[in-house]
């Protein structure tokens, strides 16, 4: 990330609490109004030049977003007055600001929690994943798809915004935009993810332990997303952004192998 859009990325926040009435359809809308601009080089390159000056370029977004709702055109006109270090950035930005307005609309629906848990599903069948992500197959086809497998599962939340992901993958994998979004959910409510993957399934009073002790460790806030996978044979291992906390039997197993030659 350049200089510069760490310095702008200060514009999310200052443009989500401009607009503290928005709700899930205004989130509904940035995404549209991201996936429009990502459809039309010029207009993503003209949000981006750090030639044109920042009332130019907000008159642009208003200009080319005028048929959605106001909130998310005063966001993104907001989010074109800042310098992006690269054009696609804003995009990136524009899909935080509907994450947080999203998250901010759900109340106390665990929205990181079915992300991760849609993640999961994914991952563990090939045919699906290939479905949602693969080069087959339009994005309005890959939502509907989406939709049918929350079929009611999900927050609206959720659902905008996995709608989104399948609608835009930016290059990605889906598995990588997945996790991305958990992690990007969970920041939006205050809390990082935390992953713990066993044998067997933690009782909730155990697992709540865990959390007070990982939180005091790192200083912050967590979520904690529990996996059962019985191939780890026993103990867990804690994922937390690029920190792993390996104890399982299995990982003690491959130590030992490898100790041995």
């Amino acid at each position: 990330m350049g200089s510069a859009t760490s310095q702008a990325r200060a514009g999310i926040d200052e443009a989500v609490q401009s607009q503290p009435q928005a709700g899930l359809e205004d989130a509904r809308d940035l995404f549209r109004a991201s996936r429009a601009i990502g459809r039309s080089s010029q207009v993503l390159s003209s949000l981006g030049d750090p030639v044109s000056s920042p009332d130019a370029r907000a008159a642009l977004a208003q200009r080319v977003l005028g048929q959605l709702g106001a909130p998310a055109v005063s966001i993104v006109a907001h989010l074109a007055r800042q310098r992006w270090s690269d054009a696609d950035d804003i995009l990136a930005a524009i899909d935080d600001a509907g994450i947080r307005i999203a998250v901010r609309a759900s109340g106390d629906a665990d929205v990181a929690g079915e992300i991760a848990a849609f993640e999961r599903i994914v991952a563990s069948d090939a045919d699906l994943e290939l479905a949602l992500g693969g080069l087959r197959g339009s994005t309005d086809e890959k939502a509907a798809l989406v939709q049918r497998l929350l079929a009611g599962r999900a927050s609206e939340a959720a659902a905008a915004i996995l709608d989104h992901l399948v609608r835009a993958p930016r290059g990605r994998r889906i598995g990588q935009a997945l996790r991305a979004a958990a992690t990007q959910v969970a920041a939006a409510a205050g809390r990082s993810l935390a992953t713990v993957t066993t044998a067997r399934e933690i009782p909730a009073a155990q697992l709540d332990r865990l959390r007070v002790g990982l939180e005091r460790q790192y200083g912050r806030t967590l979520q904690l997303q529990q996996i059962v996978d019985p191939a780890v044979l026993g103990g867990l291992r804690v994922s937390i952004g690029d920190d792993v906390i390996d104890g399982t039997v299995r990982s003690k197993f491959t130590d030992l192998r490898l100790q041995l030659g």
